[in-house]
């Protein structure tokens, strides 16, 4: 069985780190995961206020369309100079259309569980709870996958899209 180096003392016998997919898994959440979720937070109490505000003049899908579209853009710029530690001009293929795609996901999870929680009750924090958890579904697998994509090394060629 192979080893990493970095997983092994000097005298040759296993660390304490965990190896592996586990240790990957660990030193994402160590190093980015206190960050992502403080701006996660902020974007929930922010979008979670607009759906629960907006549903008193709207429908709660419409609410929940007019609350992502707005809640996107501040996240997609807050995750993605204190997560992922990027400056400067956005880079399409590896940040945007990404970022975009998993918003556009949770766009649609989330209007489809609160069409069909409004359909059942009229409660608000009813629909504001099927929001959450159409969102909660993809922030695990968007932190690991986005974190992969923003995470890059930059070369002098590395330069944005300018499509």
């Amino acid at each position: 069985m192979k080893t990493h180096p970095a997983e092994t003392s000097p005298a040759g016998e296993s660390g304490a780190r965990p190896g592996g997919l586990l240790g990957v898994v660990l030193s994402k959440i160590k190093t980015k995961g206190p960050r992502y979720v403080m701006v996660s937070v902020v974007n929930v109490i922010v979008g979670a206020s607009m759906l629960f505000v907006l549903q008193r003049w709207m429908r709660p899908t419409v609410a929940n369309v007019v609350a992502v579209a707005i809640g996107a853009v501040p996240a997609f710029y807050m995750s993605r100079a204190w997560v992922w530690g990027k400056r400067g001009k956005s880079h399409l293929k590896k940040e945007i259309i990404p970022f975009w795609s998993f918003t556009i996901a949770g766009l649609i999870m989330s209007t489809a569980l609160i069409s069909f929680v409004d359909n059942h009750t009229t409660n608000r924090l009813a629909i504001l709870f099927a929001q959450l958890c159409a969102f909660g579904i993809l922030w695990v697998l968007r932190f690991f996958l986005l974190d992969k994509l923003f995470h890059v090394e930059i070369y002098e060629d590395d330069t944005p899209d300018d499509d």
